[in-house]
C-alpha cells in the first residue's frame, strides 16, 4: 500500500474517532468519559489537520534526496544515550511542574502510600483505629488501601512491585524521578529491539522517533501511575527472549516474576503468555525452555506476589486482642490452600463477559490509542506485521493483540489515566513494529515517504505532546484547586467536605501522619467540633471555601 492510502485510511479513522467521541462522550461524568470529551476530543482535531496535511505533502512531486531524513534517524540512533538524559532532565521538570509532584488518582496515591512504607523499613502504616472513616474515604478502603479496622495497619491494595522500585526515589526524597527514568530506560530498549529485530540501519531511529512523538509515552512518565513500569519489564522480558539461551531464559523468568507483581498480575500474563507457548512448542528444547524460564518466575513471583498476598491476609485478619480470640471462639484459622483458592477467586472475580457498556469503553481505549500515538503509528504498526515471518516480530505482535483483547474481560473501564492506561503494558512494541513498516513504506514509496513520514512525527513530538502536557497541567491546577486555602504554618489540619468533581482522592495522608499536613474528610458539620479539639492548636479563625476548612494545627507524629 503506498503511503498517501496509508494517510488516507488514517483521516477515515481520524472522522470515525470524532463522531464516536461526540456521539458516545460527555464531560463531567464518569472520569473515562469525561477525559474522552474534554480532552481526546482536540486532539483528535490535531490528529485530522496534521494527516490532512500530509496527505497534501503525499500527493507534491518531489525528486529530492533523503539526506536530512537519514542523518536525523541515524543521529537518534547515535546519539541515544543524550536523547535519552535530555528527555530523563525533561520528563523530571514535568513531574513537578507540569504534574505538581502529586499523584492524581488513587491508584497513583496507593503505589506512593505504600513506597513510603518501605523507605521508613516497615511494611504497613498505621492510623488511629477510630481516624479511619475520615483519612481514607469508606469507598476507597479495601479497593485502592486495605485497613485493618480493628488495629488501624493500612497497606496499599496492590502488590508490591511498582512500590518498591518507588522505594529508593522516596527514601532520597526524589519520588517524582522514578517513571522519568523508567521512561528513558524503555526509550533506549525500544531502540535495541528494533535494531535487533529489523534488517535495516534507519529501524532504531525510526522507533526511537515514533516512542517521542506518542503522548502515551512520553506523557505517561510525569505521573505516578505503574504503567511505565510494566512497559519497560514487558520489553525486558520479550528482548530476552528473542535469543533464548539459558541464562537470557533464567533473567526472563526473573524479569517477568518482577512484572507479575508489579500492580497486578494480568497485565504481564497477558503479554508474555504468546511467548511461553512458543517456548513450550520448539521441539527438542522445550524442557530446558520451560526450566529456565520457572526457575526465574517462581522464586520473585512466589516471594512478592504469594507471600506477599499471604501476608497481607493475616495482617488484615489480625484483631487487636490476637489469635486468642479466634481460639476462644472454637474457629481454626484459614488453611494455606484456603487461602489460596481465596485469591483465586479473587483473581476470577474481576473477569465477565463483555457487555455492552464494556465494548463502548473498550472502543473508546482504541481511539485514545490512536490519538495519543504518532500519526499513523496503528497504520504503520499493520503494515509491518502484515506477512511478515520473522518469529520476533510475530510474537510481539501477538503480545500487543492479546493484551488488548484480554482487557474485554475486565469488568471496569480504566477510570483514571492519560492514554489507554490498560494497554499500555504492551505499548512499547508498537514503535518497533511501526518502524518496521515504516522501512517497508520507504521501500515501495521512495524519499517522498520518508519525508513525510518524519515529518509528522516530528509535528507530533511538539504539536501532541506539548497538547498533552498543557492539558495535564490544566486537569491538574484544575484537580488541586478544589481543595481548603493553604495555611502557612508548620503544621496544618485540613477539614475537606469532599465535594467537588473526584475531589475525595485528595484526602491523602502520610502512613503515620507525619509530616506538616493533616488532611480529613468531614462531610458531616456534626464531626467537625471533637476533630477540631483534638487536632487544631488554639482557637484560631480558619481559613475557607467552598471545600472546606484550614486550621493551625498541632504537631503530628515524627515516625513510626
Amino acid at each position: 500500500m503506498s503511503l498517501p492510502r496509508l494517510t488516507l485510511l488514517g483521516i477515515a479513522f481520524s472522522f470515525l474517532a470524532l463522531f464516536f467521541i461526540l456521539t458516545t462522550a460527555w464531560p463531567h461524568g464518569a472520569i473515562f468519559w469525561h477525559l474522552l470529551a474534554t480532552h481526546d476530543l482536540p486532539a483528535a482535531w490535531l490528529m485530522l489537520g496534521m494527516l490532512i496535511l500530509g496527505y497534501g505533502m503525499s500527493l507534491q512531486h518531489s525528486t529530492g534526496t533523503t539526506g536530512r531524513t537519514e542523518q536525523l534517524l541515524l543521529m537518534l540512533d547515535r546519539q541515544r544515550y543524550v536523547v535519552a538524559a535530555v528527555l530523563w532532565v525533561l520528563l523530571c521538570a514535568g513531574s513537578l511542574w507540569v504534574y505538581q509532584n502529586h499523584p492524581l488518582s488513587m491508584d497513583e496515591y496507593a503505589a506512593l502510600f505504600q513506597a513510603k512504607i518501605f523507605a521508613a523499613g516497615a511494611m504497613h502504616g498505621q492510623f488511629p483505629p477510630d481516624l479511619l472513616g475520615h483519612l481514607i474515604p469508606r469507598g476507597f478502603q479495601n479497593h485502592f488501601l486495605l485497613v485493618n479496622r480493628d488495629t488501624g495497619a493500612v497497606i496499599s491494595a496492590y502488590w508490591p512491585g511498582f512500590s518498591l522500585l518507588l522505594t529508593p526515589f522516596v527514601w532520597l526524597g526524589i519520588p517524582w524521578a522514578c517513571n522519568p527514568t523508567l521512561v528513558a530506560t524503555s526509550f533506549l530498549l525500544v531502540g535495541c529491539i528494533a535494531r535487533d529485530l529489523i534488517d535495516s540501519p534507519l529501524a532504531a531511529g525510526w522507533a526511537l522517533l515514533f516512542a517521542l512523538a506518542s503522548p502515551a509515552f512520553v506523557a505517561n512518565g510525569i505521573a505516578y501511575y505503574s504503567m511505565p513500569a510494566h512497559l519497560l519489564f514487558n520489553l525486558g522480558f520479550a528482548w530476552l527472549l528473542l535469543t533464548p539461551t539459558p541464562k537470557r531464559l533464567f533473567l526472563a523468568g526473573l524479569v517477568g516474576g518482577f512484572a507479575l507483581v508489579l500492580h497486578n498480575p494480568f497485565p504481564h500474563a497477558a503479554f508474555a503468555l504468546p511467548w511461553i507457548a512458543w517456548l513450550a512448542m520448539r521441539h527438542g528444547q522445550r524442557v530446558r525452555n520451560l526450566a529456565f524460564l520457572a526457575a526465574g518466575y517462581l522464586p520473585v513471583f512466589l516471594l512478592l506476589g504469594i507471600g506477599w498476598w499471604l501476608w497481607r491476609q493475616q495482617m488484615l485478619s489480625d484483631v487487636a486482642q490476637g489469635a486468642s480470640l479466634v481460639q476462644a471462639a472454637g474457629m481454626e484459622a484459614p488453611t494455606l490452600l484456603d487461602r489460596l483458592r481465596k485469591l483465586l477467586r479473587l483473581f476470577l472475580g474481576f473477569l465477565n463477559w463483555p457487555d455492552q457498556s464494556i465494548l463502548l469503553a473498550r472502543l473508546g481505549g482504541l481511539i485514545k490509542l490512536w490519538l495519543w500515538a504518532s500519526p499513523l503509528l496503528l497504520l504503520l504498526v499493520w503494515w509491518g506485521v502484515r506477512g511478515e515471518k520473522k518469529t520476533g516480530i510475530r510474537l510481539l505482535a501477538a503480545s500487543a493483540l492479546l493484551t488488548f483483547f484480554a482487557y474485554f474481560l475486565i469488568r471496569f473501564d480504566q477510570g483514571h489515566g492519560w492514554g489507554y492506561r490498560y494497554f499500555h503494558s504492551a505499548w512499547g512494541v508498537l514503535p518497533v513494529l511501526a518502524a518496521l513498516g515504516a522501512v517497508k513504506i520507504a521501500e515501495t514509496d521512495g524519499p517522498r515517504a520518508l519525508r513525510q513520514l518524519a515529518l509528522l512525527a516530528l509535528l507530533s513530538l511538539v504539536a501532541a505532546n506539548g497538547l498533552r502536557f498543557a492539558q495535564m497541567g490544566d486537569f491538574m491546577a484544575t484537580h488541586l484547586a478544589q481543595f481548603p486555602p493553604r495555611v502557612e504554618a508548620a503544621h496544618r489540619v485540613v477539614l475537606h467536605n469532599g465535594s467537588g468533581y473526584y475531589a475525595r482522592d485528595l484526602i491523602q495522608n502520610d502512613p503515620w501522619l507525619r509530616g506538616d499536613e493533616l488532611v480529613l474528610l468531614v462531610p458531616f458539620p456534626s464531626d467537625r467540633a471533637a476533630l477540631i479539639e483534638r487536632f487544631v492548636a488554639g482557637k484560631p479563625e480558619p481559613l475557607s471555601n467552598q471545600y472546606g476548612d484550614a486550621y493551625l494545627g498541632r504537631p503530628l507524629p515524627d515516625g513510626p
